[in-house]
């Protein structure tokens, strides 16, 4: 059995814990209604050009990894003589 001072501990904790819920969400709810308010101003057909920027960086970076790669390759010497070539003569 609870005494009567525990069960007030208990309502002051929960109130304590309550409220402080209270002002986190309060603090959020404004940063979301400041946000939302400053999304509405721009414009749709800048929100339709965000995954053309996106897919650009993307492609960007990934071509950049990759040139590298090709410029590397294999030498051969060369060859100064002169290729001596069969031909037939025809009567």
């Amino acid at each position: 059995m609870k005494s009567a001072s525990v069960q007030h501990l208990d309502t002051l904790v929960n109130h304590r814990i309550y409220a402080s819920y209270q002002t986190d969400f309060s603090k959020l709810t404004t940063i979301y209604t400041y946000i939302m308010k400053k999304l509405t101003n721009v414009s749709p057909f800048i929100w339709l050009l965000v995954p053309v920027f996106m897919m650009l960086i993307l492609t960007v970076t990934s071509n950049v990894s990759t040139t590298d790669d090709h410029t590397a390759g294999i030498k051969s010497e060369t060859n100064t003589t002169i290729a001596k070539i069969p031909y037939a003569t025809l009567k």
